[in-house]
C-alpha cells in the first residue's frame, strides 16, 4: 500500500486548488461571451437586467397650499366657531 503524508497531501491540494481556479477562470470567460451576444441579440439593456431600476418621470409639483376658508352656517352670517362678534 502506498500511503502519503500529510505534507504530500498538501501539496496536492494546493496543486488541485490552482488547476481548479484556472478551469474557472476559462469557464467564466466562456459564460460572459455567451452572455455579452445573448445581450446584443436581444438587445437587452441593464434595466432589462435588472441592474437599474426604470426611470421614473419626473414627480408632479406639489400643489399650492390652500387656506381653509371657515364654513358659515347656513342659518345665520357668522361662523360655526369662534367667539360671537356684538
Amino acid at each position: 500500500m502506498n500511503r502519503k503524508t500529510y505534507s504530500q497531501m498538501l501539496e496536492e491540494i494546493e496543486l488541485l486548488k490552482k488547476q481548479a481556479e484556472e478551469v474557472r477562470r476559462r469557464e467564466v470567460e466562456v459564460v460572459i461571451a455567451r452572455i455579452k451576444d445573448a445581450i446584443a441579440f436581444y438587445g437587452l439593456t441593464e434595466e432589462d437586467l435588472g441592474f437599474r431600476k426604470p426611470e421614473k418621470a419626473a414627480p408632479a409639483p406639489a400643489p399650492e397650499p390652500t387656506t381653509k376658508k371657515k364654513r358659515k352656517s347656513r342659518y345665520t352670517e357668522r361662523p360655526l366657531a369662534g367667539p360671537v362678534k356684538g
